[in-house]
């Protein structure tokens, strides 16, 4: 089945620049992007492009000065801060190209986090974080600390605390580009597995060509904008559900 028509991220003429006067850079120039429901969609273009800039503003973290921003039908240039931030926390996952794991807590506490800033009680986030963590294949390590682990198992680690408290939207910045072949070709698949459900959305920012037959779609961008958009036949996959948590309930907007 391929991915939904209906949109989880609908952008229209966002700009966004940093800095004033003669230092001032634009980052985003009008740039219009959609994501839908059921796909996994990469972020394609160099450095300096505006990818991640993009990726920050769907996120909720970055402001930007026009434009439209609307995530699962919610406008984000219509929430306050504090609006913006308990929508992020409830219905958005990160993950990050450094893992950015706390050295201190165990895999279990690392995966905690976001039930725990959700108000999950301590003994229920701790089992549902551990349930996670076997199902990603690190079964009885939850005791451990992250500098026990390869980098490939750290992220698998990162990847259980984006998806804990089962987000509809999940953000992936360069997931792969410190890992080797075969350990990105196995996060990619799990991100796969995710984005199979059809009201589920993965975007992910990479330089990675590696990694491009794993989208549904490619948005290419270039100098600030989104030049085109390629659609992957036969990667689409079937919305038959993950393994790795059941399908989420309807967002109340």
């Amino acid at each position: 089945m391929q991915a939904s028509t209906q949109l989880a991220v609908h952008i229209r003429a966002v700009t966004k620049t940093f800095g004033t006067g003669e230092a001032a850079v634009r980052a985003l120039k009008g740039v219009d992007f959609d994501a839908r429901q059921g796909e996994l969609l990469m972020i394609v273009g160099p450095s300096g492009c505006g990818k991640t800039t993009l990726l920050s503003v769907i996120a909720g973290t970055l402001d930007f000065e026009a434009g439209e921003v609307e995530v699962f039908g919610s406008s984000l240039h219509g929430m306050k801060p504090r609006e913006v931030t308990e929508f992020r926390k409830r219905h958005v996952g990160f993950i990050f190209q450094q893992f950015n794991l706390i050295p201190t807590l165990t895999l279990i506490e690392n995966v905690c986090v976001p039930l725990l800033i959700n108000g999950t009680g301590r003994r229920v986030a701790e089992q549902k974080s551990a349930a996670l963590l076997d199902r990603l294949g690190l079964q009885g390590r939850g005791h451990e600390l992250p500098r026990n682990l390869s980098g490939g198992q750290q992220q698998r680690v990162a990847i259980a605390r984006a998806l804990v408290h089962e987000p509809r939207l999940v953000i992936c910045d360069e997931p792969t580009s410190a890992l080797d072949k075969d350990t990105g070709a196995l996060i990619m698949e799990l991100l796969r597995d995710i984005a199979r459900h059809p009201d589920r959305t993965v975007i992910v920012v990479t330089h990675d060509n590696r990694i491009f037959k794993h989208a549904d779609r490619l948005t290419e961008m270039e100098d600030g904008r989104v030049q085109r958009v390629h659609d992957q036949a036969g990667n689409s996959g079937e919305n038959g559900g993950s393994s790795l948590f059941p399908p989420s309930p309807k967002l109340i907007t």
